[in-house]
C-alpha cells in the first residue's frame, strides 16, 4: 500500500501550526533528523534534515520495545504464550537454586508493563556472565512482581527469549511474515545480544517511513489495508494504562514520563495520546481521537522538548474539520522541509594552509580504527572494521577528502566546503560532513552518519611532523548510551 501524499489543510491541520512546531523545536535545541505527520493515514508533512535522508535507516533503540510487543500479541494471538505464562515455566533451566517466591510468580505480562520485580537493571553485555537470561533470573526480584514500576530494557530482551523459546524464531524472523511482509517494510534488521537472541529491548534501525507504517498500524488497531492482522484487543490493552510510573527516575520536569506505561508504550500528559519511545527522540505518537500519527527521528539530551513543543505548537493545529482553505504558508513549509538540513558551519577557507597540507601523509603513534568506525557515530553496533595505517587530507574546489589508507583498503570521507553538509557512501552507510579553517594550522570538521543520532566534531591541528586529531560528540551527554565524549590521537608525518 502506497502512503498518499496530501496537504494538512486538506486533512485539517493548520500549516502555520506544523511550521511553529519546527520553530520551537530549533530555538529550544532538539535536532530533527527526520519527520513525517500522517492523518487519516495520509502523509501531510515529512522531510529529513540533511545528510539525514529517507533511504537510510537510522538507530531506533528503546523504539524497538513497541516491535516486541506487538511480536508477543501476535504470539498471543496464535496461542503460542498466554500473559499469564510464568518465566519460571518457560526458563525452567535457567533458574538459580532456591528461587525466591517473587521471581516465581513474575509473568509475561509483568515483563511488558515493567513490572517484573528487579529494583535495578542487569548489565545484559557483561562478559564475565555470557548467559545474561540466567543473569536476569538470579538478579533479586525485590518486589511483588505488578506492583512496581522500573524501566528495564532487559526485561524487553527477556521477551525476545520468551518469543525464541517458543517459536524457535528471532525477533524479526517472526515478525516478517506476519508484520513486516504485510506493512510493506523490508531490509530491516535488529542487533544481537552476545547468545544470538535479538535484542529487543534496544536494536532495530529503521527509516521514517518503516516507523510511520508500524505506528499507523498500531492506531488502527491491528488493520492494515482492511485486513485485521492482530486483534484490535492488544492494542487497546498495549496502549492503555497497565501500571502507574512516578517514580524518582522521572521528576516533574520531564512530565511526559510519569503518565502510566501500557505493554512497551508510554501514556502521555494529552488526553488520548500515547507514544512508542527512544532513545534521544526516536518518536511514533499516537493522537487517538484525532487520527493523527507524529513520527519523529530526532537528537536531544533532553528528549521531553520534543514532546513539549508537539503539545504547545502542533496538537492545536489540528483540528476537527475534515478539512481547511488551502493556505500559502503551506508551500513554504513544503519549500522549508524539502532544503532540511542540520545546521552547518560556515566553511571558511585558507588557501595557503590548504597548499602546504594537502596530500601531506600523517601514520598514527596507536592503533586506530578504520575510518568508518572512528567517524561512525552514537551506537552504531554494526563495526565495519580495518585499521587505518595513515591518514591525509586532500582539498579541492569545493570539498576537501579525508583518506585513510587501511590494512583493507583505502576508504575516504568527502567534507563540503561550501557551507553544506556533502553526501557520500562509506561501507555501505551514507555519511555527510562539511568543514572549515579555524587558524593557519587549525581545521574543524563535522561529520554523520545517516543511521545513528550523534555525529561527530573533530578539530585537525595540522604541523609539520605532527597531526593532532581531537574529537567530540555533536551532543551534549557523555556515558551510558550516549558517546563517551572527548578523545584525542597523535599522528606523525611519514
Amino acid at each position: 500500500m502506497v502512503l498518499k501524499r496530501v496537504t494538512p489543510e486538506s486533512v485539517g491541520i493548520h500549516s502555520d501550526g506544523i511550521l511553529k512546531f519546527l520553530d520551537l523545536i530549533e530555538q529550544r535545541g532538539a535536532e530533527l533528523h527526520g519527520m513525517m505527520l500522517l492523518r487519516h493515514g495520509k502523509v501531510c508533512a515529512e522531510g529529513w534534515w540533511k545528510p539525514y535522508n529517507p533511504d537510510s535507516p537510522h538507530m531506533m533503540f528503546s523504539f524497538t520495545k513497541a516491535l516486541t510487543s506487538t511480536a508477543i500479541g501476535f504470539a498471543w494471538q496464535e496461542g503460542v504464550l498466554a500473559l499469564t505464562d510464568k518465566l519460571c515455566d518457560i526458563f525452567p533451566d535457567k533458574l538459580p537454586e532456591n528461587p525466591s517466591e517473587n521471581l516465581l510468580a513474575c509473568t509475561i505480562w509483568d515483563l511488558l508493563t515493567m513490572s517484573c520485580g528487579h529494583e535495578t537493571e542487569i548489565r545484559t553485555f557483561d562478559v564475565n556472565e555470557p548467559d545474561w537470561v540466567k543473569a536476569f533470573l538470579a538478579h533479586e526480584f525485590k518486589y511483588k512482581p505488578g506492583t512496581c514500576f522500573m524501566y528495564n530494557t532487559a526485561g524487553t530482551n527477556m521477551l525476545c527469549a520468551v518469543l525464541k523459546r517458543r517459536t524457535g524464531q528471532d525477533l524479526f524472523e517472526y515478525l516478517t511474515p506476519r508484520l513486516f511482509t504485510p506493512l510493506g517494510i523490508s531490509n530491516v534488521e535488529c542487533f544481537k545480544l552476545p547468545d544470538g537472541i535479538e535484542m529487543g529491548g534496544a536494536g532495530s534501525r529503521l527509516k521514517v517511513e518503516d516507523m510511520a507504517r508500524f505506528i499507523l498500524f498500531v492506531s488502527q488497531k491491528g488493520v492494515w489495508d482492511g485486513e485485521q492482522l492482530l486483534k484490535a484487543e492488544w492494542f487497546e490493552m498495549a496502549s492503555a494504562l497497565q501500571v502507574p510510573n512516578v517514580t524518582p527516575a522521572y521528576d516533574s520536569a520531564n512530565p511526559d514520563w510519569r503518565c502510566g506505561y501500557g505493554f512497551q508504550f508510554w501514556r502521555c500528559v494529552p488526553e488520548n495520546v500515547y507514544r512508542a519511545d527512544g532513545a534521544f527522540g526516536q518518536y511514533g505518537i499516537v493522537f487517538e481521537d484525532k487520527d493523527t500519527v507524529l513520527i519523529l527521528q530526532s537528537a536531544a539530551a533532553n528528549q521531553q522538548v520534543q514532546l513539549t513543543c508537539a503539545w504547545e505548537a502542533l496538537l492545536p493545529a489540528i483540528t476537527d474539520e475534515e478539512s481547511l482553505p488551502e493556505c500559502p504558508c503551506a508551500e513554504v513549509l513544503k519549500t522549508r522541509l524539502e532544503n532540511a538540513e542540520i545546521t552547518p558551519m560556515l566553511s571558511m577557507r585558507n588557501a595557503g594552509s590548504e597548499q602546504k597540507y594537502s596530500g601531506k601523509v600523517y601514520v598514527p603513534t596507536e592503533k586506530m580504527a578504520g575510518l568508518a568506525d572512528f567517524i561512525g557515530g552514537i551506537w552504531i553496533v554494526w563495526p565495519q572494521g580495518g585499521e587505518t595505517k595513515s591518514l591525509r587530507v586532500e582539498f579541492a574546489a569545493d570539498k576537501a577528502l579525508l583518506i585513510a589508507e587501511q590494512d583493507n583498503g583505502t576508504f575516504t570521507a568527502e567534507i563540503g566546503l561550501t557551507s553544506h553538509f556533502t553526501q557520500f557512501p562509506l561501507c555501505g552507510r551514507t555519511y555527510g560532513a562539511v568543514g572549515r579553517w579555524r587558524s593557519d594550522n587549525r581545521f574543524e570538521l563535522e561529520v554523520r552518519c545517516a543511521e545513528s543520532v550523534g555525529g561527530k566534531r573533530m578539530l585537525l591541528n595540522f604541523a609539520e611532523d605532527t597531526l593532532v586529531i581531537e574529537v567530540e560528540s555533536t551532543l551534549p551527554a557523555s556515558g551510558g548510551i550516549a558517546d563517551r565524549g572527548y578523545a584525542k590521537y597523535e599522528l606523525k608525518a611519514e
